[in-house]
């Protein structure tokens, strides 16, 4: 089970990263996308995503990563993301549920440009219960 104390807690804001071309093009095509000249809409899931990492290390929280499965994304932007935006990413741990004995996980991840907040995403996973639980 997920250490629901977290609750509310921040992680470090990511150090800037730039999206680039070659980026978007990559991500584009992996999605089967033909048209890479704007920014997909879910290419931010890319750097959101890595963002969250350091729970994986938190022994404290109790995330095994081998029990997650991706259950739904969401996207708020307050402008489109550009080729050339350096971004930040600020996941906060919005909520955790336990149902049925499994957790679902809620992660709202911030991310913001040098002019400003680009977009909110989030991110909900369904951690399943451990043999011991």
């Amino acid at each position: 089970m997920l250490n629901t104390s977290y609750v509310g807690r921040s992680l470090p804001t990511t150090e800037p990263v730039a999206i680039t071309a070659d980026s978007v093009a990559r991500f584009a095509a992996a999605l089967g996308l033909r048209d890479a000249a704007k920014v997909p809409p879910t290419y931010l899931i890319s750097l959101t995503f890595p963002a969250a990492d350091p729970l994986l290390d938190d022994s404290d929280f109790g995330l095994d990563w081998s029990k997650v499965l991706h259950r739904e994304q969401r996207f708020a932007f307050h402008r489109r993301p550009r080729v050339g935006d350096e971004v930040t990413c600020t996941p906060t741990i919005e909520s955790i549920k336990t149902v049925a004995g499994n957790d679902l996980l809620v992660l709202r991840t911030a991310v913001d440009g040098t002019d400003g907040p680009v977009a909110e995403v989030w991110t909900t996973l369904f951690v399943a219960a451990g043999e011991d639980e």
